[in-house]
């Protein structure tokens, strides 16, 4: 096992950033801000992540996705949102129900084109959230219920597993995956992991291993999809939030982290990190739909 060490890449500025990933078509670094609703983009200067756009969408952004179109699709609080390449805002219907103190959490696209995104109870636990698939059409199907709460998801190198995680259930769970119907029938398997503290969001590098935040353990952690640890990453922030890869090589794994909560400060909580650890990432998956003409501006005699 090898522990490596990341370096500041950015001042300590973000109350929750999240969802850190790599545009390798406009190499830019893309992440979010949650409670400051900031969809944010940056490049690479010299081991510095330097932000060149800042999207503010006045409400919560849990996760940023990229896009087919070269937009992005945003996991807003109760809906979907796009930034169509033009920069015009456009925001989805309230996909969330009856329920109020809940939003929107972690997203990620699939291999196929649709994105899976889960949801939290605000300030809370009430142990009735979802993970839901929403097809470029604006189709939804329930893929996991009756989670703590829905953070990290990620897909292996075949597209054909889904990790999720349950931060406050402390769970990496897998389930197969494909295009056609989720099989409701078969049971999430829970990976045997010895997490010291709340995993948060995840990521799965070229090789198949996953990279775990821990949040309140000042680290991130790589495991086999049986388990086993394989190496650790540390940060001097205690609330570590998300790892993704990023650079044109996708060779640096970025990691973000969060003041969320932190009456006092005493580390370099709200920095995002850098560190080379001597394995790639994948390129992220992409949104299908449009970011111009989202399903929803789609009249419903036009939908395929």
């Amino acid at each position: 096992m090898t522990i490596y060490r990341g370096t500041a890449a950015t001042e300590p500025l973000y109350d929750l950033a999240e969802g850190i990933m790599w545009d390798d078509r406009d190499e830019l670094v893309r992440w979010v801000d949650i409670w400051k609703g900031r969809v944010l983009s940056g490049e690479l200067r010299d081991g510095r992540i330097v932000t060149v756009d800042d999207v503010q969408l006045g409400q919560t952004a849990g996760a940023v996705v990229l896009a087919e179109d070269g937009g992005l699709l945003i996991a807003a609080a109760r809906g979907l949102a796009t930034i169509s390449p033009a920069g015009a805002v456009s925001f989805g219907p309230d996909l969330l129900g009856p329920r109020t103190r809940v939003r929107f959490n972690d997203a990620s696209a699939d291999l196929y084109g649709a994105v899976v995104v889960g949801t939290l109870t605000i300030r809370g636990n009430t142990g009735e959230e979802s993970l839901l698939r929403v097809f470029p059409n604006g189709r939804i199907e329930v893929l996991r219920e009756g989670i703590q709460l829905s953070n990290g998801i990620a897909f292996s190198p075949d597209g054909d597993t889904i990790y999720h995680v349950d931060t406050f259930a402390r769970t990496v769970s897998r389930h197969s995956y494909n295009f056609g119907p989720f099989d409701r029938k078969e049971p999430w398997v829970t990976i045997p992991l010895d997490l010291p503290n709340h995993p948060d969001g995840l990521t799965v590098d070229s090789e198949g291993a996953l990279w775990i935040a821990q949040w309140g353990g000042s680290s991130v952690r790589r495991h086999a999809p049986t388990g086993e640890l394989l190496d650790v990453v540390m940060v001097d922030a205690e609330q570590v939030s998300c790892p993704g890869f990023v650079g044109p090589d996708l060779d640096l794994l970025a990691i973000t982290s969060a003041q969320e909560d932190l009456d006092t400060i005493t580390d370099l909580a709200g920095t995002i990190f850098l560190a080379s650890v001597g394995v790639a990432g994948m390129p992220a998956h992409r949104w299908a739909g449009s970011t111009t003409t989202p399903y929803w501006l789609v009249p419903e005699s036009d939908e395929k």
